[in-house]
């Protein structure tokens, strides 16, 4: 079982909470992690692509936070970590509205330059129009009906320039003539996805090498995935991404959930929803899901209590052996991950 980090590299974590400080993310935060999970032998961590955060306007109510509203460019952090790093993987993640495919290709050239085997690229296809409206890059929310699409001549591009450094490709989305990207990476670059629905499993099959999922229905969502995969002839990891909320006992865990539940930035999921309605074409995955969110840490999301009770529930919950890989995500990334290498890990490999 692989165990990574998606690192805090866009304002209040993962939580939209007040009772979560409202602090701009800095590299050297990051980095401080990403050594950390380093030294505790965890296999990744992730920067995610954010451009801006959820809320319709700039926040500035009382009760809002600025969740999402700053954020750090993942494939420069990523390149960062890399340099200052020595085992760990890197994952960094890119927009593919936002760069070129032919940039993203040699950008991610470079950070396998900087530690050979340990790059790998998220692709995110993107999910919220506001992100990409603000710098005149929607394409207009058809885009729903066909990222997919768009998506596979942007990988396309990648694994041709990866593997011979130029590129003819013409297709419906990009077109490129004699393009060429060099030095091309020492080894074969991981691509990364997060297709929840059905449309997003297919492409994570035809695409990927690992695909991100939901904690709730990750078995059945991992089996779907594994059988795409294989009528494709091809093997592709599944991994979860999971809230850890850790204390000293189950009690106080709760009750720190409950809290910041109390104090859950609404305008902030409202955003988030109000951004999904207007995707119609997608049939559950990422979009049912922020439909249903009511607080800033869903119970049925999170992995909470003692260090005996979550490592109890993550050997439950990977006792079937359909998912491959755990990502970690938590409400205070210090303390969390500091618990989880401690006193998680061991009870886990012990």
């Amino acid at each position: 079982m692989k165990y990574g980090l998606f690192l805090p590299t866009a304002s209040n974590g993962y939580v939209p909470s007040t009772l979560v400080p409202d602090a701009d993310p800095t590299f050297a935060d990051q980095l401080a992690l990403t050594r950390r999970a380093e030294d505790f032998g965890l296999d990744f961590v992730l920067a995610m692509a954010k451009f801006r955060g959820p809320h319709v306007r700039f926040p500035t109510a009382p009760g809002e936070t600025y969740y999402w509203e700053a954020a750090l460019e993942a494939l420069t952090t990523s390149a960062g970590l890399l340099a200052a790093t020595g085992s760990i993987q890197v994952i960094g993640s890119v927009g593919i509205l936002s760069l070129h495919p032919a940039m993203a290709a040699r950008m991610a050239a470079t950070c396998d330059s900087i530690a050979p085997g340990r790059f790998g690229l998220n692709v995110v296809t993107g999910w919220n129009p506001l992100e990409y409206s603000q710098m005149g890059l929607w394409p207009g929310d058809e885009y729903f009906g066909y990222r997919y699409d768009y998506a596979r001549e942007y990988v396309t591009v990648l694994r041709e320039l990866w593997a011979t450094g130029t590129s003819d490709f013409t297709g419906m989305h990009f077109q490129l003539e004699d393009c060429r990207a060099l030095p091309r990476p020492v080894g074969r670059i991981p691509i990364v996805c997060a297709g929840s629905s059905a449309g997003g499993r297919t492409f994570a099959a035809e695409c990927g090498d690992v695909n991100f999922t939901s904690v709730e229905g990750a078995d059945a969502a991992a089996a779907d995935l594994h059988e795409r995969a294989a009528t494709r002839g091809r093997v592709v990891e599944t991994n979860v991404l999971l809230t850890v909320v850790l204390a000293d006992t189950d009690e106080e865990a709760w009750a720190r959930i409950d809290r910041l539940n109390e104090y859950t930035d609404q305008a902030a999921l409202a955003g988030r929803k109000a951004s999904a309605a207007r995707d119609t074409v997608s049939v559950g995955g990422t979009v049912l899901r922020t439909h249903e969110m009511r607080s800033a840490i869903e119970p049925s999301t999170v992995f909470a209590g003692s260090a005996g009770t979550v490592a109890r529930r993550l050997r439950e919950f990977t006792a079937a052996g359909l998912v491959e890989g755990v990502s970690l995500q938590f409400d205070d990334f210090t303390d969390g991950l500091e618990r989880f290498g401690r006193d998680v890990l061991p009870r886990l490999h012990g």
